[in-house]
């Protein structure tokens, strides 16, 4: 399992139960991780590929950049399923295990819409630019945004999933004076972090995330966060080593599980 980081608790709680799973049913997985860098995400898979593993899952650092590893394990004949995030040419691999973004962003963005009124400014963390998650969220909240034309974006920038780099962001945000009547993480670490910033300017502007994490719920019962968009994390991760263990018995699978 080639994770595209290991540095929040989704990415280790989608990565520890995928693993008992793959105990469960007679396997041994290893986890590698990306470190947000393509590079090594597609180092990692070539190492599997080269030790011959039985079967590949990988989180796509980014949508293109993964392809030369899935190319490689395809043509060394060991079966390579996407998990969490899908890559452009999805049909590359064998099949693809997550939730389903555009509707996760949908919702998230109808929430925020809903708290304001339908009507007011807006603040967004993007997870890392150009990963499948930012992307497809995206997706849902430009289609929410596009029947609301009185709901304004007057900040957005990507934290990369990463709780302190949301609260610098919108230290910086407050510190412009500009009104901000939401914050939309695209996911519970930045959430997180937009909270912490908001709390230490001693304003009470609503924040919301997506993962539905352990923290993001233990915020939102603390009343730091409004929400959380859950996709059933530990889910997912058991689904995932369902279905590689399919492929490498040979058997047929969906091309993508939501």
């Amino acid at each position: 399992l080639v994770m595209s980081h290991l540095t929040n608790s989704f990415t280790t709680t989608f990565s520890n139960s995928a693993k008992a799973e793959a105990e469960k049913l007679g396997a041994e997985l290893t986890i590698f991780d990306g470190k947000k860098e393509q590079a090594a995400q597609n180092d990692a898979v070539e190492t599997a590929v080269t030790q011959k593993f039985d079967g590949i899952m990988v989180e796509p650092a980014s949508v293109d950049g993964v392809k030369p590893a899935v190319e490689a394990a395809n043509e060394a004949g060991i079966p390579i399923m996407t998990v969490v995030q899908k890559m452009t040419e999805q049909d590359l691999a064998k099949a693809f295990v997550g939730g389903d973004d555009e509707a996760a962003g949908r919702m998230q963005m109808e929430k925020a819409v809903e708290a304001i009124g339908g009507k007011g400014s807006i603040a967004i963390l993007w997870g890392p630019m150009g990963s499948d998650a930012q992307l497809i969220r995206k997706q849902g909240y430009d289609e929410v945004l596009a029947k609301n034309p009185d709901v304004q974006i007057v900040f957005d920038s990507s934290a990369n999933w990463v709780t302190d780099e949301a609260l610098k962001l919108t230290e910086n945000w407050l510190q412009t004076g500009k009104q901000i009547d939401y914050v939309v993480a695209q996911n519970d670490a930045m959430a997180i972090g937009a909270a912490k910033a908001i709390q230490d300017a001693q304003l009470t502007t609503p924040v919301s995330g997506i993962d539905a994490t352990p923290e993001g719920l233990q915020a939102i019962t603390e009343g730091r966060l409004s929400g959380s968009v859950s996709q059933d994390t530990v889910g997912m991760g058991v689904l995932s080593s369902q279905i590689m263990m399919k492929l490498i018995a040979g058997e047929t699978v969906e091309a993508v599980t939501l």
